[in-house]
């Protein structure tokens, strides 16, 4: 068996290459070692690469959203053996300490997230052929028989992400949604609005296949190219504007239009990478308009097995948003569709299945 294997790894500034590294081994007794078969680009990969989250060096390892199959077990580990195939949580926690114990994991001693840099961790990313998963019977979940990989992997990250931001944001039957941000994440976000009971639901964007997209998935899009968002929402709304407002793009820009279409006693969900961003209203013009602010860290420990029950009964459709299927090999190339917009989503096979 090879010492090495493939991994997608930071290059220059904006882009990635494929290289061979060592191929990762057991460090504590409560890891597994997870052959990937399936690892999907995230739009925060690609702030990692630009490097807008600073820490991440040449050479480093990117992705937290796989699946794959188990290959070697610690000796405490006990749910999980090898051969099962597995969803893994964009972040291992530890599942026993206070932090755990109330659903906050961001706060656990033990958090971190795959391929995210020394900011999260320092955990070596997942878009390889080997992946060391830390905790490994919190961090992973088995995936059903008859669920494909595609289906799985959003689990990990954005679709948990869509769903809590929704959830965290206090959505509730008959509300207005707006999403800042028809990407992949906005799309799964618009994706499960009806399972809210939401009366309208908004996707804003400037990528004209993005909105159409998200229409397709029942949502009314916002072309901001043609003018002010907030026009078109506050008229479809009576003049009141959006009760939850999903920031799905993390940028100054998205964060303006956020505030922009919220109602007054509204909600902003942020769940978009946010690092260095202004504020973009005072203190007093949000007290103002009493708007509620919530930070969201996606949370896939919490959410992950009730929505791949939601995937088992058909009641989502995860894959449907994956534009591209390429291998591992061509990572480079589908990083740079991804990031021009030539692609929806990509996932990376490393053709072991």
């Amino acid at each position: 068996m090879s010492e090495t294997m493939r991994a997608v790894v930071l290059d220059k500034p904006g882009r990635v290459r494929v290289e061979e590294i060592p191929r990762p081994v057991i460090q504590s007794p409560t890891d597994a070692i997870v052959r990937v078969t399936t690892a999907a680009i995230c739009g925060s990969d690609l702030h990692l690469i630009d490097r807008k989250i600073p820490g991440m060096e040449e050479g480093d390892v990117v992705g937290h959203e796989f699946v794959g199959v188990i290959e070697d077990i610690g000796d405490a580990v006990m749910t999980m053996e090898p051969g099962q195939r597995v969803v893994a949580s964009m972040f291992p926690a530890c599942g026993h300490c206070r932090s755990c114990m109330r659903h906050q994991y961001r706060t656990c001693p033990s958090f971190q997230i795959f391929g995210s840099g020394p900011g999260f961790g320092d955990l070596l990313g997942a878009q390889t052929d080997f992946v060391r998963v830390p905790l490994a019977d919190m961090t992973l979940a088995t995936i059903p028989d008859r669920m494909s990989d595609e289906d799985a992997v959003f689990t990990g990250d954005i679709l948990a992400t869509a769903y809590q931001g929704l959830a965290d944001g206090g959505v509730r039957h008959g509300d207005s949604v707006a999403i800042v941000g028809a990407g992949p994440v906005g799309q799964l976000a618009v994706m499960c609005a009806p399972l809210f009971g939401v009366d309208q639901v908004f996707a804003i964007d400037l990528v004209p296949e993005r909105l159409e997209a998200a229409k397709a998935l029942g949502a009314i899009p916002v072309d901001a190219r043609l003018g002010d968002p907030s026009d078109s929402i506050f008229d479809q709304t009576r003049n009141l504007g959006a009760d939850v407002v999903l920031e799905a793009v993390g940028n100054e820009a998205a964060l303006e239009t956020a505030w922009s279409v919220v109602r007054t006693g509204g909600t902003v969900a942020m769940i978009g990478v946010l690092y260095d961003e202004d504020w973009p209203v005072s203190a007093g013009d949000n007290w103002l308009r009493a708007v509620t602010v919530k930070p969201i860290v996606g949370d896939p420990l919490t959410h992950r097995h009730d929505l791949l029950r939601l995937i088992e009964t058909g009641k989502l459709d995860p894959a449907r948003i994956i534009s591209h299927t390429m291998s591992l090999d061509d990572a480079a190339d589908a990083y740079q569709m991804f990031k021009e917009h030539r692609a929806n989503k990509v996932v990376l096979k490393t053709g072991e299945e």
